[in-house]
């Protein structure tokens, strides 16, 4: 047993092959009641010492099917899914908790389209990085609806007249607990790094570009996906995003937020995609005018994108939101069926994840050191996985959409696939390269790979071999960011 005095009260963590583990800290009180679509309020304190044995209860969600590449990468793990309103909680591993250590911290954001996704999956385990001298932090926020909700009566019992984005400040006050409490565990509040793959790096983009977080953090790491340069476009205003709640709300039988909040959650999650907005609050203007103007918080920056980020989501009908521009039929070629699935799937990933994210780090060089990654290895799937077929009818999914997450937390062992030395190889370089820019704000040092910072056209390279390497198909990033949204 270890134990650790917050705020709110004392702790009783776990050691875990010598890093000392705290779960289901709650950081926030739980949104629940007339709680429910309201900015997070600090938790209550409590007596005694509270066990910090068992992870939170996840946000309340629906699951990807069973048989999909993403249910398999992220969310098939051994610990049955307990779900629950009361959410917000985080998770904190540490090799070090004597306050005096002054550890690097890295806090995880994880991914799931603000859908699916919690701290506590298997897939986002703190436990190999910390023992590379991090103290890192895990976390939940709300999601779909209950997290993202806009609507006029919530804006109108609002003192900013916000709505929306409730989801992203419970993120806030996940960053402000770390910076009131994170010392306790060994932890140097003012050496955090935020961190994390698709939604959540898209939310880091955000973060980025409010005022309201950035004394929160010091350094960006994002995988995978962007909050600027999207393909939909900008985030919505709050009027469009509030017509868009009350749309929502008549499936409901057009209910007040009276009515909503007397409803189950559960039901609440299962309607609607819902994500950030222009909410007035902890996001005052669009993050892409934030980034045009170079008003960003001027941290150092590391993003990435895999090879084949559209073959989860790929299907023929991609083919017509193609640019019509000169150029564009040697870029995405359609003249038979196998160049249609191709290009099926190159452009769904390139418009929503790959040129987004090129677009954050092209907008970022200017401002503050940005270094950017391709990631090219193929994960090793069991022969026997009840996995259904890619929808663009290619065979394989390829280096898949969070391809990388096992490799960049040095997860393997959490799948029972069937990974080989080069595998393993590439895991620890990976997670020592995030170590490294957790802890210095640069991913070079020791005997790293050399990783050049990005002007635009180099990247480090992931694969069966880790160097720097030129961007492949930056003609087609510019054919993007010439084209009107939404793609």
């Amino acid at each position: 047993m270890i134990r650790a005095r917050t705020a709110a009260g004392r702790l009783a963590g776990e050691w875990d092959e010598g890093v000392a583990v705290f779960r289901g800290v709650p950081f926030a009180a739980p949104p629940v009641g007339e709680l429910r679509w309201r900015p997070p309020r600090p938790a209550a304190r409590w007596d005694g010492e509270r066990r910090a044995y068992d992870f939170g209860p996840a946000p309340l969600q629906p699951q990807p099917p069973r048989d999909s590449i993403m249910y398999h990468t992220n969310f098939a793990d051994r610990r049955a899914l307990v779900m629950s309103e009361d959410c917000l909680y985080l998770n904190v591993w540490t090799p070090d908790p004597a306050p005096a250590a002054g550890l690097p911290v890295m806090i995880w954001i994880h991914g799931g389209g603000n859908r699916y996704g919690h701290g506590g999956q298997e897939i986002h385990d703190g436990l190999a990085l910390a023992a590379r001298g991090l103290a890192v932090v895990t976390l939940n926020h709300r999601l779909g609806a209950l997290g993202f909700l806009a609507h006029p009566e919530l804006a109108a019992e609002d003192d900013l007249g916000a709505s929306g984005n409730y989801g992203l400040l419970d993120i806030v006050a996940a960053l402000t607990w770390v910076r009131e409490n994170i010392a306790a565990f060994g932890g140097n509040p003012d050496r955090v790094t935020l961190a994390g793959n698709s939604a959540g790096a898209a939310h880091i983009c955000h973060l980025m570009a409010s005022s309201a977080a950035r004394p929160l953090f010091r350094a960006a790491l994002g995988q995978s996906a962007s909050g600027v340069g999207r393909a939909e476009g900008p985030l919505p205003p709050q009027e469009d995003a509030q017509k868009e709640g009350l749309r929502w709300a008549e499936g409901f039988g057009g209910r007040s937020v009276e009515g909503l909040r007397r409803l189950d959650g559960a039901e609440l999650v299962l309607r609607g995609h819902f994500g950030p907005v222009v909410d007035g609050r902890v996001l005052t203007e669009p993050s892409d005018d934030v980034f045009a103007a170079g008003r960003q918080h001027a941290v150092p920056l590391l993003v990435g994108t895999n090879t084949d980020e559209g073959s989860v989501y790929a299907t023929l009908d991609a083919v017509r939101r193609l640019p019509v521009e000169p150029g564009t039929d040697e870029l995405y070629p359609v003249r038979d069926t196998d160049e249609l699935r191709l290009t099926a799937r190159r452009f769904t990933g390139e418009s929503r994840f790959t040129y987004p994210v090129w677009h954050w780090a092209t907008a970022h060089r200017e401002t503050a050191p940005t270094w950017m990654y391709r990631f090219t290895r193929t994960p090793p799937l069991p022969p026997d996985l009840d996995l259904a077929p890619p929808k663009d009818g290619l065979r394989g999914y390829g280096v898949h959409h969070t391809a990388e997450l096992p490799y960049a937390l040095d997860n393997l062992d959490r799948r029972p696939w069937p990974w080989t030395e080069t595998d393993r190889d590439l895991a620890r370089t990976m997670a020592d390269t995030w170590a490294r820019f957790v802890t210095t704000g640069d991913p070079n040092g020791g005997a790293l790979p050399r990783w050049p910072t990005f002007t635009g056209e180099q990247v480090m390279v992931f694969g069966d071999r880790v160097a720097a390497g030129p961007f492949e198909r930056l003609e087609a990033m510019r054919l993007l960011a010439r084209s009107s949204r939404p793609l």
